[in-house]
């Protein structure tokens, strides 16, 4: 059973995703830390070149993974949201595991790693390798901070400075703390930015 807080538009789902907690092979760790990438308007997001054989499972219905080799070295796990059709994911940036320094889990790359988890878990569906669970408590609002998504300056200011990147405000080890904006909420990109902005590369989901 794929959660409904994955059938919303990814900036809407991620913050809401912190404090959730994810399980593959046997280690658990709960979410402190996501980005969000949202539609073909989003000149960061691996769609905003439209439909291709490397974005086609960020079209997939909500609960699939989205899991992408990043520079050769590191795979990062996303999460598809929103609806089938529209490209949406959550990058998942940080966790919090039991026994775990959060110097170990605070990337993306770690976090894949630590889940045991690579290209042969891409386009799974939820629950077949990787459990997605409710939190054990609420995580507040007032707990979230907020900032811009890490390396995605080649996306031109509007969308590099996007603040679609949120963590949990006691997550120890958390980076960019400088970059920290106040409003926690999530931000939807205004009507027609598509016609306004010039196509670029893209290298996150």
């Amino acid at each position: 059973m794929i959660p409904d807080i994955l059938r919303q538009s990814a900036p809407l789902a991620a913050p809401q995703l912190i404090g959730w907690q994810l399980r593959a092979h046997g280690v658990t760790g709960t979410i402190a830390e996501v980005e969000a990438y949202q539609g073909e308007d989003d000149l960061a997001c691996h769609a905003s070149k439209g439909r291709t054989p490397r974005s086609q499972v960020l079209y997939s219905a909500p609960g699939t993974l989205y899991v992408y080799l990043c520079y050769g070295l590191h795979h990062l796990l996303n999460l598809v949201t929103d609806r089938d059709g529209v490209p949406s994911a959550v990058l998942i940036r940080g966790l919090l595991i039991d026994g775990v320094d959060p110097r170990r889990s605070n990337g993306p790359g770690k976090v894949a790693r630590l889940l045991g988890l690579d290209r042969r878990h891409h386009a799974e569906v939820l629950g077949t390798s990787v459990s997605l669970l409710p939190p054990s408590s609420l995580t507040l609002t007032s707990r979230l901070r907020c900032g811009p998504r890490v390396g995605v300056d080649y996306a031109g200011p509007i969308w590099a400075e996007m603040p679609w990147r949120w963590w949990r405000a006691d997550f120890p080890a958390v980076r960019h703390h400088a970059q920290a904006v106040q409003q926690p909420v999530p931000v939807q990109p205004a009507p027609g930015l598509k016609a306004k902005l010039p196509r670029r590369g893209t290298s996150a989901p």
